[in-house]
């Protein structure tokens, strides 16, 4: 584990109190470290406010502060009450939503496997509401979409984007997912419902899928005590990992977190040896390394695994920009982070081959035959071109 000096010469005081406070959740840090911290540094706390709204800590953040009793501006401690109260107020909602929907599916004799945000907070968290999601992932058979997208649209979730049915089979083999809009409760509470048949995005070529997870399921208690079925902590981590280090490769500090908390969680649970062979065959290894090497350093977790490979890593490269053409480069930079120079060669093109193909903003443009979806690419192309020449996003 990094000791501060050593952070310092990397990170600002605002991420390292971050650090320090994610270290004394999982017991790798004492409390008395943290306030003499703060009595030699300057912290800067509408910075430290920013930062961690930034990566969807705030709730975390403020049951670590309030439980150790640790001091923290006063007007961004009031800030954090406020915003942990909303986040407890939709993580509510969403565990009535996948309740709901399990339930749903159930009768239809279709399994889903729900994972990810509220799901993985009730499961590897102290307390559900420790952890921000904005929606809700379900793992899904693509033989199952059908169904699936009729029980949305009869019970009122509004897809984000409208997609013709002939269209299908084109996004099932290019896409990854389909998202819709819960409907609202009483007080207005609405969230993301994710329909996922693929963990990654056409670009990183074949990958994990929802065949490779089903046979993967166990019973277990939350910890409110209530029994619930869910993937084996091998296999969640697998599932968590495939996004949090490979899609978005620790884009928002959440996602160290978010495998500390499996890796705290499940001790003799987890098959490392599972976990290494899947990243292996998918030639995902140097990603799983940096990961692991950010487990060790920044929250001082002693892994199973021995002689792990040095991997460089980033932490809080997320930015009030969530989507848009800016965080795809970020993306894909950082996924380029331990790759050799001719495979960065390679990411690069095959991820602007992909940005030609007709997305699913370019599909619910148009009814037409789906023979005629090849025809939207050179239209793409020249928009493409002309948005890079103008620098217009």
């Amino acid at each position: 584990m990094l000791n501060i000096p050593t952070l310092k010469s990397t990170y600002t005081n605002e991420q390292i109190l971050v650090i320090l406070l994610t270290r004394l959740y999982f017991g790798t840090q004492h409390s008395d470290e943290i306030r003499d911290f703060l009595n030699k540094e300057i912290v800067d706390w509408k910075l430290f406010y920013k930062l961690i709204t930034y990566n969807d800590i705030r709730s975390f953040i403020n049951e670590v502060i309030t439980d150790a009793q640790i001091t923290i501006d006063q007007q961004i401690h009031d800030a954090l009450k406020k915003d942990t109260m909303g986040i407890a107020l939709l993580g509510d909602y969403q565990a009535g939503l996948i309740t709901q929907l399990m339930t749903a599916f159930e009768k239809l004799d279709i399994r889903v496997i729900p994972y990810k945000g509220y799901t993985l907070a009730k499961r590897y968290y102290k307390a559900p509401h420790l952890r921000e999601s904005s929606d809700v992932d379900l793992l899904v058979n693509k033989s199952d979409l059908p169904l699936l997208r009729k029980y949305l649209y009869e019970n009122g979730y509004e897809p984000k984007i409208n997609i013709s049915e002939h269209q299908i089979k084109f996004i099932l083999r290019y896409f990854r997912e389909l998202s819709y809009k819960s409907p609202k409760n009483k007080i207005g509470v609405t969230c993301s419902v994710e329909l996922q048949w693929k963990l990654l995005d056409y670009y990183y070529g074949p990958c994990w899928e929802y065949d490779q997870f089903v046979q993967n399921l166990q019973s277990f208690s939350a910890a409110d005590g209530t029994v619930h079925v869910g993937l084996t902590p091998t296999y969640d981590f697998l599932c968590v990992a495939s996004h949090h280090l490979i899609r978005e490769p620790l884009m928002k500090y959440k996602y160290l977190i978010d495998l500390a908390c499996i890796v705290k969680s499940s001790p003799g649970q987890l098959d490392w040896n599972e976990v290494n062979l899947q990243f292996e065959k998918y030639k995902f290894s140097a990603l799983l390394w940096s990961g692991m090497n950010a487990l060790e350093d920044i929250i001082g977790l002693q892994l199973p695994s021995n002689n792990i490979p040095v991997a460089a890593y980033k932490l809080f490269t997320a930015t009030e920009t969530r989507s848009g053409l800016e965080v795809y480069s970020r993306r894909r930079r950082l996924s380029n982070l331990n790759r050799t120079f001719k495979e960065k060669i390679e990411f690069y093109l095959k991820t602007q081959l992909f940005r030609l193909i007709p997305n699913l903003n370019d599909l619910s443009r148009t009814t037409l035959p789906v023979w005629t979806i090849p025809l939207i690419i050179p239209v793409k192309s020249c928009r493409v071109l002309y948005l890079y020449v103008t620098k217009k996003r």
